[in-house]
């Protein structure tokens, strides 16, 4: 190899090491803001729609919605994605629910088995409001998967009008995620998920 095409390569390494430090650096600023934006609960919002959904794949999103349900703020629930063989007893026996909360189990929620993924509890969510006549739902999920699944339902809903309740996952560590492996990885797995979402027709 010549003096001059070992320059050119050199040369041709620097400019890409610089371009991939460059990528990298921009990919956690984006994700960086994704996460600084991530919606927040809402505790002085008490308005009430006409039910609620839950989008199951997570911490505290059934017991979230079940607390709302039972403090009057719908008149019925849709669990989405709950997976086949949940039952209402089986969540009983699993989650920690105050007898107000189980009392909303047993008289207004349906389960869906149906759904495997956020598109699917979007589709779910929209043949129960039909079903149902339900022409106002709040979505109940978690903070970091809310602002892909709010894109989805809005896709699907179209005729309903959609509130949010967002539900912040107890292991979840939000300020120091880069030195939290679980957080990091379920963070940045979630944002790529939602850049796919953005350019999906």
């Amino acid at each position: 190899m010549t003096t001059d095409n070992l320059s050119m390569l050199k040369a041709l390494l620097r400019s890409t090491a610089v371009l991939c430090v460059f990528l990298t650096l921009s990919l956690i600023a984006m994700l960086q803001h994704f996460i600084l934006t991530l919606p927040k609960p809402a505790p002085d919002d008490i308005s009430i729609t006409d039910g609620i959904v839950v989008a199951t794949g997570g911490q505290a999103r059934i017991e979230e919605g079940l607390r709302l349900l039972s403090e009057g703020r719908a008149s019925q629930m849709l669990v989405t994605g709950v997976g086949e063989g949940i039952s209402r007893t089986s969540l009983k026996r699993t989650l920690s629910l105050s007898a107000p909360q189980i009392r909303a189990l047993e008289c207004c929620v349906d389960l869906d088995a149906a759904a495997r993924d956020t598109i699917g509890n979007a589709h779910s969510a929209a043949l129960w409001a039909e079903a149902n006549g339900v022409t106002s739902l709040r979505l109940v999920t978690a903070n970091y998967h809310l602002p892909r699944a709010k894109k989805e339902f809005l896709r699907a809903l179209r005729a309903t009008s959609l509130h949010v309740f967002a539900v912040i996952p107890p292991d979840l560590k939000l300020n120091t995620w880069y030195r939290h492996w679980p957080s990091a990885k379920l963070l940045a797995r979630e944002y790529g998920k939602y850049l796919v979402s953005l350019v999906r027709i």
